[in-house]
């Protein structure tokens, strides 16, 4: 089951300037990768009389490079690649020996349509996020943006309810991106190699979801041993990572330290603190060289929440409030590559936990281990009966899930679905008992140069689920009308299996389907220049509703279509982002039911974004406009004084919507030398002139009154890092 989240904000302030001297080089990372997008290893890179050999998946870095100056790539079998020295070099493509030589364009291709590549780098930059993945997933064209403490742990792509996208490290599903505690990711954004986000159209090897993907790159260690130390007002944390023989490592922790500025002040009026919020993370990576085509890779990644607090100051049990949430996964792989043959081979597995307790009676308690493998074949041809630089795939995956399950709560509220009475004796849903859940998946697909302007890419994805099985087939093509550009179209079958919560519980449940359909274009007028637009369309089918005896069925069907533009720059020391989404998202929950909104249809996004870098400093402002999301407003309630509490009623569902928000955030760095030691100190402000717009609203026990939880106020974040 996944769990909710609850969140907590603390704000501090401090920490001091040096006076060291600025000094004029950078850290140079990028990936070579061949015209097929295959990563390239083992070719030399050279810039300012420092070289590196690129890894197993193309990657290299160059420490203390002078930017600006020319970076030179070189292999055996392909043409000299030329660069310009940046902090971030995107993808390097290398062209077959006798081919033109290839300048860097410092931006990859796109994988889907309307999807984006996020280094660390702009990651660890982007104003207003303090350097955290899921402040920087909201600036993503489709992503809804909300600010509820006790919303769930995914992200709502396109209008769709979160549990519809998947979240992936290093290829498998984490069950949470957000720590349930202080707004922040599970993963620290200076331990990822790229985070892409793909909002829809996504490849056939990908699977279990209907709406979008979030794949995160953990990376490897650099190739000079070094310690990186860093906090903020909010948490703590350290990285080990170096380099020695065949052996990469790299080793991330962190800690929050909400509970420790907690203790610096008077505990609040109405509550009283039995276990002081905190969370901890952590990722390991550790890559080994096996042979000249073999290399070995083990990863993991971990998180560890917990909260209790009584709601009065005296800790009688039915005031009690008590959450521990933990996982951890661990993956080990094999990639093989040799000529126009590669492949890669993983198993991973997941011990994860979840206890929660509500007063005297309610409470979940869960655990769900869960072993996982997959394996993708690729072979790749320069010609194939008539068709250039073809690329074939092959890949399966199987998941094996064990659920243990204590529950007795109040009945589920499902998207859409409103509410009972607040009742702490409320027990409706009662379940103890074991489930056992099994996926299996294949897929194939074919990518070829029809002729020099147009690439077609088909694939057919199959997925057995517990109970059904799924038929995907897809398509992309791409077609150059000029040398800066590109028009695209993709469609296809997408499915998502029953696991999300008490979906679990009813094995008759057949998967949630969706067929999407994206047009759109790409044009690069100039080098570091990038204009993407998409308009799309989406049907979703056998969506899980309840039918009128309150049980779950394949009842539901939804709808939903936008457009987006997205158009970023970086040039010299300037890097801009605008992009604008709109989308429109609605469903029936039943035959002859009345249509009404997604509970996440956001109609209106709009983030830009700009940063200039002036020496060792760096200058950055964000501004974002969005629109509040859709709920169902109370008309009246009425006392039950069998039960003592309140029922309410409810108006149209999802007929309200909350206010139109506006912010401006702004981030300045500063990065020295001193000592041997590489400092980055940062201050990055969130909502710099106060706009507290109104998110939702929580009610009084009997209906009469309501609060507002508003976005969150001016939040100053001061933080550093160190690297030795």
């Amino acid at each position: 089951m996944r769990p909710s989240r609850a969140a907590l904000a603390v704000i501090v302030a401090g920490v001091g300037a040096s006076n060291a001297e600025p000094v004029e080089r950078a850290t140079i990372r990028g990936h070579v990768v061949d015209v097929r997008g295959q990563a390239v290893r083992g070719a030399t890179v050279r810039v300012d009389g420092a070289g590196a050999t690129t890894a197993a998946d193309g990657s290299f870095t160059i420490r203390d490079a002078i930017v600006g100056a020319e970076v030179v790539i070189t292999k055996d079998g392909f043409a000299v690649g030329l660069a310009t020295a940046a902090a971030s070099l995107g993808e390097i493509v290398l062209r077959p020996e006798g081919g033109e030589t290839i300048t860097v364009h410092g931006e990859a291709p796109t994988t889907a349509q309307g999807s984006v590549r996020l280094t660390r780098e702009q990651l660890e930059r982007l104003p207003g996020s303090g350097g955290d993945l899921m402040q920087a997933l909201s600036a993503m064209p489709g992503v809804a943006s909300t600010a509820v403490p006790l919303g769930p742990t995914g992200i709502a792509i396109r209008g769709a309810s979160p549990q519809d996208s998947q979240i992936l490290v290093d290829d498998f599903e984490v069950p949470a991106l957000y720590h349930d505690l202080g707004f922040r990711s599970i993963v620290r954004e200076d331990a990822i190699e790229s985070l892409d986000y793909i909002p829809g159209g996504f490849d056939v090897a990908y699977g279990r979801a209907t709406s979008g993907i979030v794949s995160l790159t953990t990376r490897a260690g650099d190739d000079t041993p070094r310690v990186q130390l860093g906090g903020s007002t909010d948490e703590a944390g350290a990285i080990v990572q170096g380099h020695s023989g065949r052996v990469r490592y790299m080793l991330a922790l962190r800690r929050s330290t909400i509970d420790l500025l907690l203790r610096l002040f008077p505990p609040l009026p109405d509550f009283t603190f039995s276990t002081l919020p905190r969370y901890y993370d952590e990722q390991l990576r550790i890559d080994y060289r096996l042979s000249p085509h073999w290399d070995l890779r083990l990863s993991s990644i971990g998180s560890d929440d917990a909260l209790e607090l009584y709601a009065s100051k005296v800790k009688s049990p039915e005031r009690r409030f008590a959450r521990r949430t933990r996982f951890l996964r661990t993956t080990t792989a094999a990639i093989f590559h040799d000529g126009p043959w590669s492949a890669k081979i993983a198993v991973s597995g997941i011990a994860q936990e979840e206890a929660t307790e509500i007063g005297a009676t309610q409470h979940l308690r869960a655990r769900s281990p869960e072993i996982a493998a997959r394996a993708e074949l690729v072979r790749s041809a320069d010609d194939l009966a008539g068709l250039t630089h073809a690329t074939w795939r092959l890949g399966g995956e199987l998941v094996h899930t064990r659920y243990a399950v204590d529950v007795a709560l109040p009945q589920e509220v499902r998207e859409g679905e409103n509410p009972g009475a607040i009742d702490p004796d409320d027990t409706a849903l009662t379940f103890k008992d074991r489930v056992i859940t099994d996926g299996a998946a294949a897929w194939t697909a074919l990518s070829a140069n029809l002729d020099r302007r147009i690439r077609l890419t088909t694939g057919f994805r199959i997925d057995r689920f517990t109970h059904s099985v799924a038929l995907q087939p897809r398509a992309d093509l791409a077609i150059r009308l000029s040398p800066s550009l590109v028009a695209r179209i993709s469609g296809g079958a997408y499915a998502r299996p029953p696991e999300y919560q008490t979906e679990l519980l009813a094995p008759k449940l057949g998967h949630e389907r969706a067929t999407q359909l994206i047009a759109g274009t790409i044009y690069e007028p100039f080098e570091g220049a990038r204009v993407q637009t998409s308009i799309y369309a989406t049907d979703r089918l056998s969506l899980i509703t309840r039918d009128d005896h309150g049980d779950l069925a394949n009842r539901g069907r939804g709808t939903t279509y936008g457009a987006e533009v997205a158009a970023s720059l970086r040039r010299g020391p300037w890097t801009a982002w605008l992009a604008y989404s709109y989308s429109h998202s609605t469903r029936i929950d039943a035959p002859g039911a009345p249509s009404r909104l997604f509970t996440f249809d956001q109609p209106h996004n709009l983030e830009a974004y700009a940063s200039y870098r002036y020496g060792t400093w760096t200058f950055g402002a964000r501004f974002r406009a969005l629109s509040g999301l859709p709920y169902t407003p109370i008309t009246s309630a009425i006392f039950d004084s069998d039960r003592n509490v309140y029922i309410p009623t409810y108006g149209e569902a999802n007929s309200a919507r909350g206010e139109f928000h506006h912010q401006l955030d702004v981030r300045i760095e500063r990065q020295t030398l001193w000592k041997g030691i590489r400092w980055t100190r940062f201050l990055d402000v969130q909502n710099v002139y106060l706009k507290q717009s109104v998110v939702t609203y929580f009610n009084s026990y009997d209906y009469s009154q309501r609060v507002a939880l508003r976005w969150l106020p001016i939040i100053p974040a001061v933080g550093f890092r160190a690297e030795y």
